[in-house]
Parts: C-alpha cells; structure tokens; sequence
C-alpha cells in the first residue's frame, strides 16, 4: 500500500544530461491565491480516475510546503474536492477508487473568468478560497506565459518536498528536473535528474502527482515500461544530506 504519512521523496545527484522528451497524457492546470489570508499553490489533473473521481490533485500552503493530496468531482462548472490525510484514506479512495461523501469535502468551488473562488471549510472554520489560473498542460502543449510547469509530487519526507518541473523543449514537454525542497524555509537544496539509470521518468502513472512513491525506507521513482514494472530507488545520505541512487 502506498504511504501517504511519509510521503514520497526523491533526489539524485545532479548530473549533465540531455533533456528527455516524451508524451505527456496529461490535462493539468495550476494556481495560485489564497485560503483565507494564506497563499497556497494549487495544481490539479483532470481525467477519468475511475467511476466516482473525475480529479486529482496536490496543493500546499507556501508557509509549510507540504503537498497535500486531493480527489474529487469535476462538473461543468463546479468542483469539489476532498483532502487525503492518512494511509487508509489514500488506499480508499486513491488506490482502490472507493465512493465518497462529497457533501464532507472541504473544497466547493466554482469557476470564474480567473481561475476558482469558493470556500474551504471544516468543523471549526469556513475559509475563502480565492484561485488565480497561471498555467495549463494539455496532452503535451503548455498554455500560458511561462515555459515551464510545478508539479508538487505527493512523494514527501517530514524535511522536504519534491517539485517537478515539466519544461518546453526542442522535443516537446521534458521534465529533467525534480527540485528538493526544505519545507522550514523553502529554499531548494537539491535539484536531480530524474531520467538517471535509464529511467524514462515523468509519464508513467496517470496520476501524475504519483510518479514518486514511497518504498518503505526509501522512495521510488515509477519510470515508464511496455513491460513489467520498472523503478530506480533513492535513499537520502546522511552524510552529504543528498538523495543518491540504491544499488539493487
């Protein structure tokens, strides 16, 4: 079963290599505001999850940096979207695709010429949300202002969190990069090369925020196969304090 208490976290050292081009079945859009008065990034993918979830996404508050896995409905107009707190919740409704109670989902949004307003809310607290949209990628193409797109991988430690970056390249949409972040303070200590070992990285789950799991002590980053299942392993060097390749 997946972890979601440890998260998944990734890094390798960096090394001098061609940018890796591949397909990318992804529709994603990111954004980003506020709940409340607390500014969030925001990122979500819309496709077919299974028969109750239509959306998935990650967000986090800049002030904590640690992704916070999201599901929920998309409609013309409206999403609601529930948070994923524990390991059994994510085998629920992640893994195994579980119905769900979406009148308990904290996000009810709607969509405006922007981006998405509506409200957060729990037992204790209803909360703003106020959503600019800064960033699309459609199946390949990026739409927006800037070359490049965030992806807050649900793979995390309790220290960092990991972001992939899908670029433009010569070659289409390229995600060489996964940049280590130290959540305290929010500067990147790390930046890898995820294409390492041969792993052709960053297409391979349909969720994309899934690409990087955890594997118990270590983290695993899923590459794509036509066969079997293929990862490469990382474990953090206490040492060096950088994410390195495990031998198998």
């Amino acid at each position: 079963m997946t972890k979601i208490n440890t998260y998944f976290g990734v890094s390798a050292l960096l090394l001098s290599a061609s940018i890796h081009a591949a397909y990318m079945p992804y529709v994603v859009s990111n954004y980003e505001g506020h709940i409340g008065g607390y500014p969030v990034h925001l990122s979500l993918q819309y496709y077919d999850f299974g028969k109750y979830i239509n959306i998935e996404g990650s967000y986090y508050y800049n002030n904590h940096r640690a992704p916070i896995p999201l599901y929920g409905v998309n409609k013309s107009n409206s999403i609601v979207l529930c948070e994923i707190n524990n390991d059994d919740n994510f085998d629920r409704y992640i893994v195994q695709g579980e119905n769900f109670d979406v009148s308990k989902c904290p996000f009810k949004l709607t969509r405006d010429p922007t981006g998405l307003v509506g409200e957060w809310r729990n037992e204790r607290s209803i909360l703003n949300v106020d959503l600019k949209a800064t960033i699309r990628l459609n199946e390949g193409v990026l739409h927006g202002s800037a070359k490049e797109i965030d992806i807050p991988f649900w793979g995390q430690t309790k220290q960092h969190s990991f972001i992939g970056i899908y670029e433009v390249s010569n070659d289409g949409i390229a995600i060489n990069k996964v940049n280590v972040v130290e959540k305290t303070n929010g500067k990147i200590i790390q930046t890898i090369n995820p294409q390492l070992k041969g792993c052709e990285f960053g297409s391979y789950m349909t969720s994309i925020f899934q690409n990087i799991e955890n594997d118990g002590s270590q983290v695993r980053l899923n590459c794509y196969s036509t066969g079997g299942d293929v990862s490469v392993n990382y474990s953090l060097n206490k040492k060096t304090f950088r994410y390195g390749i495990v031998d198998k």
